[in-house]
């Protein structure tokens, strides 16, 4: 399972202590930079490939490689992207979840990101409780910069699956998690992290802990056929930034519940013998 690394164990080190005593908002600010770099990124790799690429053509190719296609600018719309897209999009959305009581968390590779080591991703996930009955009033607070179909909202309600939301001017997609009538999901909400962004009054954040971004990269691994090395970096890298701060007993009581316990253990090996 151990992969090469460009990073010597002495400077793996060094930067897991820079993470761990980062300030939250400078971690939450650093994930639009992250998001805004790799926009650059790409525009500067298109005009390389032709010169003469409009914005247009360029946001075109943006949303192939992200799997978003279908979407589309309104006319006379400019495109904005700037540090701030995917901190804008992301804050809009638990925003509308706060306002209207829905018990949400910031999960995935944002959560891994914070918890570990930052990496840029296409997309946040929320896992968040059941809502029915206020499909509508969640789709309509998001407003009309945003893509969100109503019936699969409802959908995924009834079936505990996800659904996404779109921010159409930057692309920016947030994948909502239903979550599951299992203890273990009852538990990952009940034991999210609250922080604060911005001045007063400021944005509650509400983050899974480092022990359930574990075992929900662990599960997703697991579903995927454990062939996403991604999931697995996101692992490792939660377990080395958090090292000492971890409640193993939390892990291995909620690893056997998942079906996870061997994968568990296996990153503990690999990070041993690392």
């Amino acid at each position: 399972m151990a992969g090469m690394s460009d990073t010597s164990p002495e400077a793996e080190r060094v930067l897991c202590e820079v993470l761990r005593k980062m300030p939250f908002e400078r971690k939450w600010r650093q994930m639009g930079v992250i998001y805004h770099t790799a926009r650059q990124l790409h525009a500067a790799g298109v005009r390389a490939r032709k010169p003469d690429a409009t914005p247009e053509e360029i946001l075109t190719d943006w949303r192939t490689q992200a799997g978003l296609e279908a979407l589309t600018t309104r006319p006379g719309r400019a495109e904005r992207m700037d540090d701030e897209d995917a901190l804008r999009v992301v804050e809009s959305v638990v925003g509308v979840l706060g306002r209207l009581g829905i018990s949400h968390a910031l999960a995935g590779s944002w959560a891994s990101s914070i918890h570990g080591k930052m990496r840029f991703t296409h997309d946040a996930d929320i896992c968040v409780e059941p809502f029915p009955g206020k499909e509508e009033a969640f789709c309509s607070a998001l407003g009309e910069d945003f893509y969100v179909s109503v019936n699969a909202v409802r959908d995924a309600i009834r079936q505990h699956r996800s659904f996404n939301v779109i921010h159409t001017p930057s692309s920016f997609k947030v994948d909502l998690f239903i979550a599951k009538p299992r203890p273990y999901d009852q538990s990952l909400l009940a034991r999210r992290q609250v922080r604060r962004v911005g001045g007063e009054p400021g944005l509650s954040v509400y983050l899974v802990s480092p022990e359930d971004v574990i075992l929900l990269k662990l599960e997703w691994y697991r579903l995927g056929d454990e062939a996403s090395e991604q999931q697995w970096e996101d692992v490792l890298g939660v377990f080395r930034t958090q090292a000492g701060a971890l409640d193993q007993d939390y892990l291995d009581r909620w690893a056997k519940a998942l079906g996870i316990a061997d994968l568990l253990e296996r990153a503990r090996q690999e990070l041993a013998g690392a």
